[in-house]
C-alpha cells in the first residue's frame, strides 16, 4: 500500500471510528456471495476497523463463493497488509506495522494463521511476493528500492534496482524470471507498470500514463498484468500484456477499484471496491470486465485480495 493510497485511508479510518462502534469478532459472517460454487482456492485480504482512537488491520480468508470469512490475526496495536500466498498455498507472506502507522516489518505464517515468524528487523520493508518455489520474497524499502531475501532464514539480501526514482509494490513472474512493479518520481510521473528481467537485470517499462499505475499482479501463465489506475478522485482496473501491449480498460466510474488479483485459472479477478457505499467491499468480475459481482459486505472495509492457487 503506498501513500497517496494511504492518505486515502486516513480519511476513511477518522469517518470509521465516527460512525462505528461495532467490535467485528473473530468469526464474522458475510452477507455478500457470488453464488459461484468456486473450489479455485481461498482468497485472503486485508480488513480495516476502529479500534479506539485509530483503526486497525487485520487479514483474512474467504471462499470464491462469498463464505466462510475466516480471521487470520487479531493483534491489538498492529497492522497486518499485503497478504499474498505462497505459490504451493502452504503460507502467506505479509507486512506488519505498529498501528495506526509506522515502520514495516515483513512476515510469513501458516495458511490458517498459525507459525507466524519475522523476516526482516531494522529495517521498513512492505509488498512481499513470492517467487515459484516460495525460497525468496521481493518487497521493497523505504529507500524506494527492490530487495529480495531468502524465506528460510531472512538472510542472502540481495538488492534488485537502485536510483533515485522510487521502486515499490512488486510482483514476481510465475516463471520466476522477472520481476513487474511501479516506479515513480519525486516529482512528474506519479507511478508506471515496469517490469525487470532477473537475468541481465533488464529494465522494460510496460506503461505510460499520467495517471497513477500501481497494484500489479500477474495472470497465472505471466501472459498477462492486471493493475490499479489512479486518477485522483477515482481508480480503475486495467488490464495490459506483459510485453506493453494490448491495454484494456475492465472497470469505469465514480469509485475506487483497487487492488486486483487473478483467480488460479485466470477466468475471474477479485478487487476491492467502495461502488456499493463508502466503506470498500471485495468484489469479483470475470477477465474481461463483465460480470462484476459483490463477494463481501463485512461490516467494515476489506480490500487488496490474493487468490490461492
Amino acid at each position: 500500500m503506498t501513500q497517496s493510497r494511504w492518505c486515502r485511508r486516513v480519511g476513511q479510518a477518522a469517518v470509521l471510528a465516527g460512525l462505528l462502534t461495532l467490535e467485528l469478532t473473530s468469526a464474522p459472517t458475510s452477507s455478500g456471495s457470488t453464488g459461484r460454487g468456486d473450489d479455485s482456492g481461498l482468497i485472503v485480504f486485508q480488513t480495516e476497523r476502529p479500534a479506539g482512537d485509530h483503526t486497525q488491520t487485520d487479514l483474512y480468508t474467504v471462499t470464491p463463493d462469498g463464505s466462510a470469512p475466516t480471521r487470520l490475526t487479531a493483534t491489538p496495536d498492529l497492522n497486518e497488509f499485503g497478504p499474498v500466498w505462497s505459490h504451493d498455498g502452504d503460507q502467506i507472506a505479509f507486512w506488519r506495522t505498529p498501528a495506526p502507522f509506522g515502520v514495516g516489518r515483513l512476515w510469513v505464517m501458516s495458511a490458517d494463521g498459525s507459525d507466524r515468524r519475522a523476516l526482516t528487523t531494522g529495517v521498513d520493508a512492505r509488498d512481499p511476493s513470492w517467487n515459484p518455489d516460495g525460497s525468496r520474497i521481493v518487497y521493497d524499502r523505504a529507500t524506494d528500492d527492490l530487495y529480495s531475501l531468502r524465506v528460510s532464514d531472512g538472510q542472502d539480501v540481495q538488492q534488485l534496482t537502485s536510483g533515485p526514482e522510487f521502486d515499490f509494490e512488486p510482483a514476481w513472474s510465475p516463471d520466476g524470471r522477472r520481476i513487474a512493479f511501479t516506479r515513480g518520481t519525486a516529482t512528474g510521473d506519479p507511478g508506471n507498470i515496469y517490469v525487470l528481467r532477473l537475468n541481465g537485470l533488464q529494465l522494460t517499462r510496460i506503461t505510460r500514463s499520467a495517471a497513477y499505475d500501481h497494484q500489479v499482479a500477474w495472470a497465472p501463465r505471466g501472459h498477462r498484468l492486471v493493475f490499479e489506475r489512479d486518477f485522483g478522485d477515482r481508480s480503475s482496473i486495467y488490464t495490459i500484456r506483459s510485453k506493453g501491449t494490448d491495454l484494456k480498460r475492465l472497470t469505469s466510474g465514480a469509485h475506487f477499484d483497487v487492488g486486483p488479483a487473478y483467480s488460479p485459472d485466470a477466468s475471474r479477478i477479485a478487487f476491492g471496491s467502495d461502488r456499493a457505499g463508502f466503506l470498500d467491499d471485495l468484489w469479483v468480475m470475470d477477465s474481461d470486465g463483465t460480470d462484476a459481482e459483490q463477494l463481501t459486505s463485512l461490516p467494515f472495509s476489506e480490500a487488496f485480495p490474493d487468490w490461492r492457487a
